[in-house]
């Protein structure tokens, strides 16, 4: 059964939940790239990543057709973020909270 494209959380919620994101990201991102269903965003060395996690579980939770993925390699670490291709633009709107 597919997943609905759809946010279970209220107006408030959701403003809340995408200032979290918005001083996250500011404060984390080095680089991003929104590539069709897939955002990767590039994170500085020291992020926290507690709060990277709790945030993307309860954003997940709420969005369940969001997938969420750390990616670690040797030259550092990445978020990714993945959406079904009718939800994509979602990405773009992660990508632009790094502004």
């Amino acid at each position: 059964m597919p997943v609905p494209i759809a946010c279970t959380l209220t107006p408030t919620g959701q403003a809340d939940q995408l200032a979290e994101w918005r001083a996250l990201l500011a404060a984390a991102v080095t680089g991003v790239a929104v590539d069709g269903g897939r955002a990767t965003f590039d994170l500085a060395d020291g992020f926290d990543v507690a709060a990277l996690v709790d945030l993307a579980r309860r954003e997940q939770a709420c969005c369940g057709f969001l997938g969420f993925s750390l990616e670690i390699a040797a030259d550092g670490v990445r978020l990714v973020i993945t959406a079904p291709p009718e939800a994509a633009g979602v990405l773009d709107g992660f990508a632009s909270l790094t502004a």
